[in-house]
């Protein structure tokens, strides 16, 4: 397997960053690099960036690893709408 990498950004509003392919094994890890210049929220298509819904806090400069299924989506949000910079994915593949 190699690995591969992905570039997204986020929105203001719930956006897809990282659709996982469907014959992907289970349990795959992603790590999701945070180049924005701001914090940024990870979760489903429900994350807000305040309260209840808050996704997963991913602070500028910080990474995280997440344990991906076949088909699972990733969302991200920023609340800051003029955010720059690239949100970095890498998995196995």
């Amino acid at each position: 397997m190699a690995t591969k990498h992905i570039n997204a950004s986020t929105l203001t509003t719930a956006s897809i960053l990282f659709t996982v392919d469907s014959d992907a094994r289970p349990l795959t890890p992603i790590t999701l690099y945070n180049g924005h210049s701001a914090a940024i929220f990870i979760g489903d298509s429900s994350i807000t960036t305040s309260g209840a819904t808050i996704g997963r806090t991913i602070a500028t400069t910080a990474s995280q690893t997440f344990y991906v299924n076949p088909n699972d989506v990733i969302y991200g949000i920023s609340a800051a709408a003029s955010a720059a910079g690239a949100i970095v994915i890498t998995y196995s593949a």
